[in-house]
């Protein structure tokens, strides 16, 4: 009995999970997956390594700025051009135009050292640490 109610449960999360991802699919502008850049950060002993996806965006219209300890990433995706003809074939249009920008704390960053490139989607940023940054361990008393 308390297995067919947990399954019965489950389910009915399960249904409303499609639901959902339906209705994300009929309005793509409201999906928060489409406006968060999704990133991985890793803390090594002399610098920080980001990486970003960034599919479909072109390396110009990508904006990095470190200040206050704080990198800043924003990216612009332009419309497609996607015309219609005359009798209005465009059957969808998911592909939206769009500013989205993340902000990463990343203390004691030598800035003129920092440095970006764009390979297949993927942005990647070096931010060597500041020499006086390095951890030191502490002994206790």
């Amino acid at each position: 009995m308390a297995n067919e109610l947990s399954n019965r449960f489950n389910g009915m999360f399960h249904d409303w999970d499609h639901f959902f991802n339906d209705f994300n699919h009929l309005m793509p502008a409201f999906n928060v997956e489409n406006q968060q850049l999704k990133s991985d950060v890793v803390d090594l002993d002399d610098h920080y390594e980001v990486s970003i996806d960034v599919p479909g965006i072109n390396k110009k219209d990508i904006n990095l700025n470190y200040q206050g300890d704080t990198l800043t990433v924003t990216a612009t995706k332009h419309a497609s051009n996607t015309e219609k003809d005359d009798e209005g074939n465009v059957i969808t249009r998911e592909r939206t135009a769009g500013r989205v920008q993340r902000n990463y704390y990343l203390p004691d960053v030598t800035l003129d050292k920092i440095k970006a490139h764009v390979d297949d989607g993927v942005l990647n940023i070096t931010l060597p640490k500041s020499e006086n940054s390095h951890k030191q361990q502490i002994t206790i008393d």
